[in-house]
């Protein structure tokens, strides 16, 4: 049996990028398994984040977590971010309010969704948040958003991305950490906002990713062994 030069260089090359494609993916897939038992755990124990635990974050390309904080609402400093829906389907907004925490440092909360009737009179409703320290619970990681979310409009204060470079300039906080607690709980809690009830846990579809890829693999392994016969049939009859 002879084999054809071109197609099987073509096939070895674009297999074995297939099968590496296939592997990266089962890579992804357990780390994604560990992130997604740790932040499990974490949604039971709901221990406190301290100062050590933040400092490891804020070094981290993508830190994520969960756990509780304490600390006072920047009331004055807060931001309607959206236009976001809740799970009704209703139109809002997420309200995000700095916090200051034990250390002094401030840390931005996503503190839940919010009414289209706090953009009208937002002032009074900020001046309901409580003045005392507040507990918060919640998953901690970086935000993110479309690329084709609008551009943000800190002069009209108007925010549709959650960019705590530009949040923490306009509002004038110095060095915020560079990630949010997306809260679940708040006590007390802040009238009129709906904090995020489900547990966040990021997709994690690698296995299908995989799948995909070794498939692939396996489909061109089968054209090549077809054209290989044919090939030979075409070779014998000559």
């Amino acid at each position: 049996m002879k084999l054809p030069l071109g197609p099987t260089v073509m096939t070895v090359c674009g297999v074995g990028i297939l099968a590496a494609l296939g592997t990266w993916q089962v890579q992804r897939l357990h780390w994604k398994n560990d992130i997604i038992a740790k932040l499990n755990a974490g949604y039971e124990k709901a221990a406190p984040i301290d100062e050590p635990l933040l400092a490891q974050w804020s070094l981290e390309k993508e830190p994520l977590g969960y756990g509780t904080i304490n600390g006072r609402l920047q009331r004055n400093k807060s931001i309607l971010l959206g236009p976001r829906t809740d799970d009704n389907g209703r139109a809002g907004y997420h309200l995000l309010v700095p916090v200051e925490l034990d250390n002094g440092k401030t840390l931005i909360v996503n503190a839940g969704w919010v009414s289209e009737m706090w953009k009208d009179n937002t002032e009074d409703r900020l001046a309901l948040l409580p003045m005392e320290p507040v507990t918060a619970s919640g998953v901690v990681h970086k935000p993110d958003w479309s690329s084709f979310a609008s551009k943000n409009a800190p002069a009209a204060d108007m925010w549709f991305r959650a960019d705590i470079a530009e949040i923490a300039t306009a509002k004038d906080l110095e060095a915020p950490y560079p990630f949010i607690l997306y809260a679940d709980k708040i006590s007390p809690a802040l009238t009129d906002v709906e904090p995020h009830e489900e547990r966040w846990l990021p997709r994690n579809k690698h296995a299908q990713y995989a799948i995909f890829w070794y498939a692939l693999g396996v489909v061109m392994l089968a054209v090549y062994g077809f054209y290989v016969r044919e090939f030979n049939k075409r070779q014998a009859a000559s």
